[in-house]
């Protein structure tokens, strides 16, 4: 348990980089969401395994935390709305359901991150320990995808 709890921190600075990278001028958004994507998928099999027989299963949830990283849901609201931009990178992880992942779980994270991005984005403040409001924005908010996963082996 101790391994996974460390792998699964590992993971989550890994896609606090990559979605700070995707976000920072001169990066593609790539980092972010093919990275993070990635780094998800990563953290679900090291911590409830893989399931070869359920391929498809990671192609969608792979494909749905590409499509929630790569828009704040500014067409929709005509900013960039974080609480639902948490809300539907939680949402990402439904089709886990057929990975054996409770529903209760895949809801409260689903809440849990729409409410911790929208929080980080209206009241971080200008200033955290070294970084400015955006680097450690952005780290945060990829981090705790991987990081709420934690809760799986706890």
């Amino acid at each position: 348990m101790v391994i996974k709890i460390l792998a699964g921190l590992i993971l989550g600075i890994s896609a606090g980089i990559l979605g700070r990278m995707g976000g920072a001028e001169g990066y593609n958004t790539r980092y972010r969401d093919m990275g993070c994507s990635i780094v998800a998928l990563a953290a679900l099999w090291v911590l409830i395994g893989f399931k070869v027989s359920l391929w498809w299963v990671y192609l969608l949830i792979f494909g749905l935390h590409w499509g929630s990283f790569s828009t704040y849901w500014d067409f929709l609201f005509g900013f960039d709305n974080l609480w639902f931009s948490g809300f539907v990178a939680g949402l990402s992880l439904l089709p886990g359901l057929w990975l054996g992942l409770a529903w209760w779980f895949v809801l409260s994270r689903t809440i849990l991150l729409g409410v911790t991005w929208g929080l980080l984005n209206k009241y971080l403040p200008q200033k955290v320990l070294l970084w400015r409001r955006d680097v450690a924005e952005e780290f945060l908010r990829y981090s705790l995808v991987i990081v709420t996963l934690l809760i799986l082996v706890v």
